[in-house]
């Protein structure tokens, strides 16, 4: 039960302010000497690990004398215990994930979970400090820092990547007294700085250089770094403490402890104060010199944080801070402050006493500020009674306050953090948060860190006030669920998890079955992945599960194309061939995928495909499309100027897989069409290749069978091209065109007046005409392909179009065209001689129809 009592009275003062130590719990731990054991403590109320100091001698009674590595939360409850079979621990510490850091001397690294169970991650430091062996070490959240017996450094600065970087050689020729690291996060240059104290000054060492710096007369034996990085606190061997900035350019403060030795412990107290412990004694310095002391009945272990200082004993764990101005404001003796005589006037008004009014109305001008220092003290303050009272009184205010002047939920929002503040501060959840330490933490990472502790109810309940979903929640409670399950059968923790789980849509159940999986239960895992509508997640799963048709059935079903692909190689891979093929034969999509990337990759593989598969026609295809190519090939060889005749084994090469992919379409009766025209295709390269050898021109393979016929008679070869007609069966019409197109391309006009001349074409006159025109004939060789034209209009119209307007006339007026005439006199115009002509034949015309 929480106290009404003002705390004023625990509190002490150094300065001009007041300092306070609180009791955050009695540890629950039994037989613990932390005096013989190395102890990192997490920041931010988390986790202690302890392990036994193997540089000091302690009694070892039964058991194994290897050393066995403990976690406990803050309340001094076990979390987790491991028997360490490693090297020498050259340190421990605390990940920012709150996971447990081991390094060897070695320089190989092991992280833990704060219950004991070893993680996958590990990493080395790399051969050199292997070699050498770690002479000191600085561990921190998301980095560390070893100083090898070469004297070399080498850091760490990111453990999600870790990639160990040498550091500048700090060219030492002794052992440093001590060694402290001011994290890149608090650096300008965005790096790890290492500060060693040697005999005479202190060497600060980043990536690229060593810089020394004299900061007092006497060698530094302790150092110590502010939370924000901006401070460091030195003891010097004279006994005197100094602070510096942390760039050691400037001395802020010196304080003469007059101890004959160096204090055990040296840690920063928020950023106010600096504390230091002795076996039996403990001294906080302030920043103007002031100072208290503590007697200590035990060892401690001093956990700086950034609002104090954390003590951790044998039986009690502590907290040593400055006391907040708000809590000063309102507690304070004698305080005229708004918020006391808001907090006072609310104890009169739960009194039934009238001056609660007067209180009121002597405050109104500055209401709203005593109703933020109430609000305030209340969270700052660890008793829940007065964090009631605090929360009223400024409540009180509120309704007289006028509307506007305060920020608006300010009282829910902090009645929010204070029931979170204060479920964990629950021994039976051992997390001693203020409330600066919260907000620096952020609820979010509050969530996490509560997860990894396996505080799954209290980290839900969270995350719904936060408004954060739960999926992330509930995932981690199912794995934890299936690990710690071993007994109950797969259906039914199947039908648990999914009771728990269904009200979350958002649920990941592919790492809830990987999990399951990773534990051992492969049949649990196929089981929730059914719940799983995320193929790219579930498919994955489902073939390391050996599942690779429920896999394939899953990735056609959705569409993806890459997802398709996985499954189909993996069963490729993992099974024989006619397996395989029997598998793809029953999915039609799978199949066209896996023959499509065939086609384009693995040609040979295709062709398997198709001959095991019954389908020859898909092997002609590929011999077609085979014998396209090298043709292709040839056609562009050729045109780029290299133009060699083709070897019989050349030719050899083109025609077989055209005869194969002939032979190939034949056995099938709905390819017959196919089969004739490879076989013609083979029939044609062949002719070609003779054509070839007869002319000893290197022009006519890879031409189709109408470039062939133009080329011949190109070449003037009228013969062989009589002969490729007749083999190939080419029509008259089709043969005229050719030979038309090719004189009026060749300009060869009198071959073409001789061809007109034999006798009457095919295809008509006006083709020839038409080409003429189109390839600059001359005129006089358009006329006389025109006067063959019998119907005589046609005649006329075919003489006008090519500007022979005379003849059109004398044409038309055979013909009698009165219509004709009439357009072939607009051309000439009806004033021009011709024009007056075309009117006199118009008008004997006209007599004559008369």
């Amino acid at each position: 039960m929480g106290s009404t009592v003002s705390p004023a009275g625990s509190w002490d003062a150094c300065g001009d302010r007041f300092y306070s130590k609180h009791e955050l719990y009695k540890m629950a731990w039994t037989g613990v000497e932390l005096a013989s054991m190395r102890v990192s403590c997490a920041g931010y109320g988390g986790p202690i690990a302890m392990v036994r100091d193997d540089t000091k001698i302690v009694l070892v009674t039964g058991g194994s004398t290897r050393p066995v590595v403990k976690t406990f939360s803050c309340a001094g409850a076990l979390l987790g215990a491991f028997v360490w079979d490693g090297g020498r621990i050259a340190g421990l510490g605390w990940t920012l994930e709150e996971d447990l850091m081991l390094l060897e001397d070695t320089g190989q690294v092991f992280i833990y979970n704060m219950h004991g169970q070893k993680q996958p991650r590990q990493f080395s430091l790399g051969k050199e400090v292997q070699q050498d062996g770690i002479l000191e070490c600085c561990l921190w959240g998301d980095g560390l820092v070893v100083l090898t017996t070469g004297f070399a450094l080498w850091a760490v600065t990111n453990l999600e990547e870790p990639r160990p970087q040498k550091l500048a050689s700090p060219a030492l020729m002794q052992r440093p007294h001590c060694m402290a690291v001011i994290e890149p996060r608090h650096t300008l240059s965005g790096h790890v700085e290492v500060l060693l104290a040697t005999e005479t000054s202190i060497i600060v060492v980043d990536a690229d250089a060593a810089n020394e710096h004299a900061v007092a007369s006497s060698p530094v034996l302790r150092m110590a770094v502010a939370p924000d990085g901006q401070f460091v606190a030195l003891f010097t061997a004279d006994g005197r403490l100094l602070v510096w900035v942390s760039d050691l350019t400037k001395n802020l403060s010196e304080f003469t402890t007059q101890s004959e030795g160096p204090p055990d412990q040296l840690a920063w107290c928020g950023t106010d104060c600096v504390v230091m412990c002795w076996e039996d004694f403990m001294l906080m310095v302030g920043p103007y010199g002031d100072f208290n002391d503590y007697s200590i009945d035990s060892h401690a272990v001093l956990v700086p944080e950034i609002d104090g200082v954390r003590i951790v004993s044998n039986e009690t764990h502590e907290l040593l801070r400055r006391v907040p101005d708000c809590l000063v404001d309102v507690f304070r003796p004698g305080s005229t402050e708004p918020g006391a005589l808001l907090f006072h006037a609310r104890e009169l008004f739960d009194a039934h006493n009238a001056k609660a009014d007067e209180v009121l109305r002597s405050i109104a001008g500055s209401l709203p500020e005593g109703v933020a220092t109430c609000v305030d003290a209340a969270g700052a303050d660890f008793d829940s009674g007065r964090q009631t009272a605090l929360m009223k009184a400024a409540c009180y205010g509120v309704a007289f306050c006028p509307a506007g002047s305060l920020p608006p939920r300010r009282t829910l929002d902090m009645c929010r953090m204070l029931r979170v503040l204060n479920a964990l501060r629950q021994p039976s959840v051992g997390m001693p948060l203020t409330l600066p330490q919260l907000e620096a933490l952020t609820l979010e990472v509050l969530v996490a860190r509560l997860v990894n502790a396996r505080r799954h109810l209290l980290a839900l309940r969270i995350a719904s006030m936060i408004g954060m979903g739960p999926e992330k929640v509930l995932a981690h409670w199912a794995c934890a669920k299936i690990s710690a399950a071993a007994e109950i059968p797969d259906d039914a923790l199947r039908d648990l998890l999914a009771e728990k789980l269904a009200g979350c849509s958002a649920i990941r159940y592919a790492l809830i079955a990987a999990h399951a999986q990773a534990v051992g239960r492969v049949g649990l895992a196929a089981m929730l992945l059914e719940f799983e509508s995320r193929a790219a997640e579930q498919v994955p799963l489902l073939l390391s599960l050996g599942e690779e048709e429920r896999a394939l059935a899953k990735a056609l079903a959705c569409g993806d194309t890459d997802l398709a692909y996985l499954v189909l190689f993996a069963l490729y891979r993992k099974r024989p061939l006619p397996d395989f093929l029997a598998t793809i034969q029953a999915k039609p999509l799978a199949r066209s995928l896996f023959v499509a990337y065939c086609s384009r990759k693995e040609p040979e593989l295709l062709e398997q495909i198709y001959m095991a598969m019954g389908v020859p026609e898909g092997v002609a295809q590929m011999r077609m499309r085979q014998a396209i190519v090298r043709s292709t090939s040839a056609s562009h060889s050729r045109s780029g100027g290299r133009a060699e005749q083709v070897t019989a084994v050349g030719l050899a090469e083109m025609t077989k897989p055209l005869e194969q992919a002939a032979d190939l379409y034949g056995q099938t009766k709905d390819h017959t069409f196919q089969s004739k025209a490879a076989a013609e295709f083979a029939r044609l390269r062949r002719c070609q290749g003779e054509l070839e050898a007869e002319t000893g021109h290197a022009c006519f393979v890879g031409l189709s069978l109408a470039a062939t016929l133009r080329q011949c008679l190109r070449l003037g070869n009228q013969r062989a091209a009589a002969r490729v007609r007749n083999e190939f069966r080419v029509s008259d019409k089709r043969f005229c065109w050719i030979k038309m197109r090719t004189m009026a391309t060749s300009k060869d006009w009198d071959a073409m007046e001789a061809f007109v001349k034999e006798k009457k074409p095919s295809i008509g006159y006006e083709p020839f005409i038409a080409a003429c025109k189109a390839n600059g004939a001359p005129a006089t060789v358009t006329a006389r392909i025109i006067a063959r034209i019998s119907d005589s209009k046609r005649k006329a119209e075919e003489y006008a179009a090519i500007g022979m307007y005379q003849e059109a006339a004398e044409t038309a007026a055979l013909s009698r065209d009165s219509e004709l005439l009439s357009r072939i006199q607009n051309m000439v115009g009806t004033a021009s001689p011709l024009g007056v002509a075309v009117t006199q034949i118009k008008d004997r015309l006209s007599q004559t129809t008369r």
